[in-house]
């Protein structure tokens, strides 16, 4: 295997392509060490090692110094179209909160390590070994944008304001738009915590991410006649999107259904208040570039004319005979409380007509996520004495459990050996309208 220039990005980057097509096994030999460890390994530090042959420096910079290139590697699945996204968020480098507390951006220690990054794409399966899964397109090199970077710097600064404010235990993806802070530890009762300057409190370890679906948009390209909200350095992602939907706020559904264009195919058509708040949001097209890096949530919310939400806010159902076996912070009910939502509220006027009343971004509150939390531990423990009795709203302010299936014959195998109809949580309909209130 030749040699390649460490300080060259270019020497980098070809050096790198020779991977496509092919596992690390299939081009280096690895030692015996290795290949009996199977799945266990970070592949992108097996790649740097026996790949390219570089020990990184032990400092906060990037793995290439002499070239200020950092080198990533990311998994790959394929949709049901066969194209291929994200598996997962792209962890970039943990945080340090000592660190970040005495930083300001243009010298931080993460832009220094991540505003260029050579990706390494793999095709993801589980059932092979980390050096056998294969580089499945060539790699990317990743420059900051100048227009990302409006974004991604409030992110970080956003950050950064919790630990100043000692909340850094109060910390959520749901913060910020492209750049999060996801939990990186063993998660449980044993996972060691980490010390913040400006509170007693300690602090899940935490690591700076790029959000799956900004990953996706990194894969995908930028494709041609994509809506862009207009993020500058005078309007940010909150402004940008309360422009969009202003020209709407007070307007009927009906009158908002023929400036858009947008009717409904049946009086019954359930998404309908959805996909017209995406068209308003697209401007009338199918997406909006900024909304899908986020991996934003969009919900819509209707309320009745006394001001309380017709229902209350479902989330992806769950088996209990799988969740008898998890940890909350691997809970997919965990993953989505950590998200930005975008709610879009309509509201019953008195004289019955549906008006688009109010539009606002929202994640959850800590307080708030940590008894969504005791519910959901409250469950597991109770799914394994009789999975027909579960949280119901009554026991929290914040959330229940109870009935989401297509129909009646939609049902699951409980630890009990019986089968009854399927479950999800869901945000009480009265948090719900505390939530609409304080907006």
């Amino acid at each position: 295997m030749s040699a390649y220039d460490k300080s060259s990005v270019h020497s980098i980057f070809e050096f790198a392509l020779r991977l496509t097509g092919k596992s690390l096994a299939e081009v280096v030999s690895l030692p015996e060490g290795v290949t009996n460890k199977r799945n266990r390994g970070d592949l992108g530090t097996l790649v740097e090692k026996y790949y390219f042959q570089h020990q990184p420096a032990t400092n906060l910079g990037p793995d290439f110094p002499h070239a200020d290139l950092e080198l990533k590697t990311t998994g790959l699945v394929r949709n049901k179209e066969g194209k291929y996204k994200a598996k997962e968020r792209l962890v970039l480098t943990m945080i340090n909160y000592e660190v970040i507390a005495k930083e300001k951006w243009e010298k931080s220690y993460f832009l220094k390590k991540c505003k260029l990054m050579l990706i390494l794409f793999y095709l993801y399966k589980k059932e092979l070994a980390v050096y056998d899964r294969k580089f499945v397109l060539k790699p990317l090199i990743y420059r900051m944008s100048d227009e990302d970077a409006i974004v991604i710097r409030r992110d970080w600064e956003t950050i950064r304001q919790k630990v100043l404010d000692g909340k850094a235990h109060e910390l959520s993806e749901g913060d910020t738009f492209y750049l999060g802070a996801c939990r990186k530890g063993s998660g449980g009762e044993n996972e060691s915590l980490q010390k913040q300057p400006f509170s007693k409190e300690l602090a899940k370890s935490r690591a700076f991410s790029f959000k799956q679906g900004y990953v996706n948009k990194l894969i995908d390209g930028h494709i041609t006649g994509e809506v862009t909200l207009g993020i500058t350095n005078s309007i940010s992602f909150e402004e940008a999107t309360a422009l969009r939907f202003q020209p709407f706020i007070g307007k009927t559904v009906e009158e908002i259904s023929l400036a858009m264009s947008f009717h409904k195919k049946s009086s019954n058509q359930k998404a309908f208040h959805r996909l017209l708040a995406d068209r308003i949001l697209a401007a009338g097209s199918q997406a909006v570039v900024e909304v899908e890096k986020a991996g934003i949530e969009i919900k819509t919310i209707r309320l009745k004319g006394n001001g309380q939400p017709r229902e209350s806010m479902s989330f992806p159902g769950f088996r209990t005979i799988e969740i008898i076996d998890q940890e909350w912070d691997g809970s997919s009910f965990a993953e989505k409380l950590e998200r930005k939502f975008l709610l879009v509220i309509f509201k019953t006027r008195k004289d019955g007509v549906e008006v688009l009343h109010k539009v606002a971004y929202w994640n959850m509150p800590y307080q708030d996520r940590m008894e969504a939390k005791r519910v959901w531990e409250d469950t597991k423990k109770r799914a394994v004495i009789d999975a027909k009795n579960l949280p119901r709203a009554t026991e929290s302010h914040v959330a229940h459990v109870r009935p989401k299936a297509r129909d009646g014959e939609d049902k699951e195998l409980t630890p009990q050996g019986e089968m009854v109809v399927k479950k999800c949580f869901w945000l009480n309909s009265s948090y719900i309208a505390q939530v609409i209130e304080s907006l």
